[in-house]
């Protein structure tokens, strides 16, 4: 069988996103959004927030995120329970992060 260079190229790029979460997301940046931008966007589209701030603290490399976020899903929720609920939003992202400060606060 034959295989044009195109399909195996995607190919490939699909098997290496899916193997190193950090190409992912680098992938991700490619898009012209920023990695603070899609962080956001992926808690909003999850959560009903009221307020997100996403902050690259690493000096731009991208490794390490300072993410302050006030969601109506914390609502009667130990900081723990908030904090597994973002990690988990997260969850390929965080893998690709050195580090992460969360601070998370219910709305009432």
């Amino acid at each position: 069988a034959v295989v044009s260079t195109q399909s195996t190229g995607a190919m490939f790029r699909c098997l290496i996103q899916r193997s190193y979460p950090t190409v992912r997301v680098a992938c991700r940046a490619l898009s012209g959004a920023t990695n603070e931008q899609l962080i956001q966007q992926k808690l909003e589209s999850k959560l009903t927030v009221k307020t997100c701030r996403v902050e690259d603290i690493s000096g731009g490399c991208g490794s390490m995120y300072q993410i302050y976020i006030q969601a109506e899903e914390f609502n009667g929720l130990r900081p723990l329970q908030q904090h597994k609920m973002v990690k988990n939003i997260l969850k390929e992202e965080v893998a690709a992060m050195h580090g992460l400060t969360l601070k998370t606060e219910p709305t009432t």
